[in-house]
Order: structure tokens, then C-alpha cells, then sequence
């Protein structure tokens, strides 16, 4: 039989482990309900920047967009009772005022034919939106849709947040804003969807352009390159003709001379000063940029204008496919740019098909 010390400090070790464990326990838990804590910050950071990706990279500045619909918004016309438009009705009377006040302007749609806009905190490159179809609203009192309706317009434009907000855009599904509406020509598509302007502002050419585009029609490439330059020297020459000329002298084996009304193109097109109805001919520039530059056995200068296709291969995909196969990159088709630029176009066709 057990002496009382003896038991008496054996129910001492037994507690002092008791206390033990359940230390080491608590400090599990705390450990744990700490890591949890911690992922709910990032998880709800995470969640955060999802949110609110829209608001990081909003477009503002100056574009020109052809209309092709417009229309007066009525937000009396508001349901308050789909889930949309709910809070509306929420509102005390001068609230709900107000908040409809803000949408008594235009809704339109159209093309941005020209940019110079950037998108703010992301990219800083002017051109944002050029060649999208784009929803604008135009705030109270500056315009009326006679004023634009099937014009090409000027303006300035300023996207809103729309993470959650119910101020004027934000409830017509768009949250682009365009002030200061002013037309300068025709728009290049109709509501017909047919062109309208064949060059922008439906501009006029004076003789020796249109003189300089009938020999080029013919092929008679010599007298065409000399009727443009003088119309560039007129300052009567848009993208259409220095690509054109360009052409011209390509076709008289002449790529040194192609190369300046072709870079022309290229820096316009850079700056956002290329019309929608002028991408066409502007793509064919750079494209033929890169190959005269290969002909001249450049095959750095050429690789660099080809590597810019690699940039937007959806939208490119013909010329890079075409880059591949032409006969003028012959001259630079063992050269270490285009290997490696073959290279890279031959694994992006791969991954689209």
C-alpha cells in the first residue's frame, strides 16, 4: 500500500501533464484560428482586387467614334421593381430625383475609328478602344441625337466605376462617359452597316492623287510613285496612298524608296492618328515594312515589325501565317531574328488552332 505523500505526488504529475497538454492544445489552437484569420485577409484581398480589377484600368481621353444609333434615355422608365433598379425606389423623393436626373441624356452606339485615350494605372499606350464597338452616354444638355446621329464625332472620353454604383452610366450597362460631342464628317458605317466614307471625313483628293492612284491601278508603278510625291508635296495624301506608294516601289524593286511613306504609316498608326476604315491598308504597310526591310537583308529591322504581330495573334493571325511562307523573307530565313521569330509564330498558330 501506497504511502498519502507518494499518491499525493503522483496526482501532482498527473495534473502538471494535464496542464501541460492542455497548454500545448491551446497554443494549436491559437496557432490555427491565427492562420485562419490570416487566409480570410488574403482570401477577402484576393476577392478584393477581383472586384475592383475594372477600376484599376479605366479609359479616358480623346476619341473620335462613328454613330450609328442613338437614342434618349427616359428613366422614368425605370422598373423598380426588377432587382436592378430596385434601390430606386428606396430613395426619398429628392434622392430619387436626382439619381434620374442624371440619365436624362443620350445612349449611342458606334466604332472608335480613333484614339488617343490610355487606360489609366495599366496602360499607358494611346489607342485604347480604336476599332471596338462601343455603348456611350452623353450627359444632359450637350448634344441631341440629330446632332450626331450618323456623324462621326469628337469627344472626350472618361470611364466610370461601375463596381456596385448606380449613378449615371452604370445602369445602362455601360459606364463610358463622352462629353464635349462634336461631329467633324460622316460616319464611316451606317445604320445599314454599309460604308458611308470611303477615307476619313468623306475627303476630297485633288488631281495628281487621284491621277497617281488610275496609273497604280494600271501598274504602272514609275508614274504612280511620281504623281504621289506630288501629292504628298500638295499635302493631299492620306494612309491609302503612302501605302500605295509604297507599294509601287516595291513592285519597281525599290524598297529603300518604299521605306519612308511606309514608316509614315507606321508612326501614324503608333500615335492613334489611323481611321478605322484606313486599319486595312495600315497592316498591309507594316507587313510590307518587314519585308522590305528582309529584301534589304535586314533582318532585325524586319524581325521587329513581324514581332509586333506576335503581340495580338487573333488579330493578326494572316500575317503572321502569310510571314512564313512569303518569298521575300527568303532573304533572312537562315538569319538568327527570323529563326527565333519562326520559331515563336510556328508555337502561337499550334496553341490557337
Amino acid at each position: 500500500m501506497d504511502c498519502p505523500e507518494k499518491e499525493t505526488m503522483n496526482r501532482q504529475i498527473k495534473n502538471f501533464r494535464g496542464i501541460k497538454k492542455q497548454s500545448r492544445n491551446a497554443r494549436a489552437r491559437q496557432c490555427l484560428m491565427t492562420l485562419y484569420l490570416k487566409s480570410i485577409i488574403i482570401l477577402t484581398g484576393i476577392l478584393s482586387e477581383v472586384a475592383n480589377a475594372e477600376c484599376i484600368s479605366l479609359v479616358k481621353g480623346p476619341v473620335i467614334v462613328d454613330i450609328q444609333s442613338c437614342g434618349a434615355v427616359n428613366p422614368d422608365a425605370f422598373d423598380v421593381k426588377r432587382e436592378k433598379y430596385k434601390f430606386i425606389g428606396d430613395l426619398d423623393p429628392p434622392g430619387r430625383k436626382m439619381l434620374l436626373n442624371q440619365y436624362r441624356g443620350l445612349y449611342l452606339k458606334g466604332v472608335v475609328v480613333r484614339s488617343t485615350a490610355i487606360r489609366e494605372g495599366i496602360d499607358t499606350t494611346p489607342g485604347a478602344l480604336q476599332g471596338d464597338s462601343v455603348q456611350l452616354f452623353i450627359p444632359p444638355g450637350q448634344a441631341q441625337c440629330t446632332a450626331v446621329q450618323n456623324k462621326r464625332v469628337a469627344g472626350m472620353l472618361q470611364e466610370k466605376c461601375c463596381d456596385g454604383n448606380g449613378d449615371a452610366p452604370c445602369l445602362l450597362n455601360t459606364g463610358l462617359i463622352f462629353t464635349k460631342p462634336k461631329a467633324v464628317g460622316q460616319a464611316g458605317v451606317g445604320l445599314d452597316g454599309k460604308l458611308l466614307s470611303p477615307t476619313k471625313n468623306n475627303r476630297e483628293h485633288k488631281k495628281n492623287y487621284l491621277d497617281a492612284q488610275k496609273h497604280f491601278a494600271k501598274k504602272d508603278y514609275k508614274k504612280a510613285t511620281a504623281l504621289f510625291k506630288k501629292a504628298d508635296e500638295e499635302k493631299d495624301i492620306d494612309v491609302k496612298g503612302l501605302y500605295q506608294w509604297g507599294s509601287a516601289y516595291r513592285e519597281l524593286e525599290d524598297c529603300p524608296a518604299a521605306i519612308a511613306p511606309l514608316e509614315r504609316i507606321y508612326k501614324l498608326n503608333q500615335n492613334g492618328k489611323v481611321w478605322k476604315d484606313e486599319e486595312l491598308d495600315a497592316r498591309r504597310a507594316v507587313f510590307l515594312l518587314a519585308r522590305c526591310h528582309s529584301k534589304m537583308n535586314q533582318p532585325s529591322q524586319s524581325a521587329f515589325y513581324l514581332n509586333g504581330f506576335l503581340v495580338e495573334p487573333k488579330r493578326f493571325m494572316t500575317e503572321i501565317k502569310q510571314s512564313l511562307k512569303h518569298k521575300d523573307f527568303g532573304w533572312i530565313h537562315t538569319s538568327k531574328e527570323y529563326v527565333e521569330y519562326k520559331a515563336e509564330a510556328e508555337r502561337v498558330i499550334a496553341e490557337m488552332k
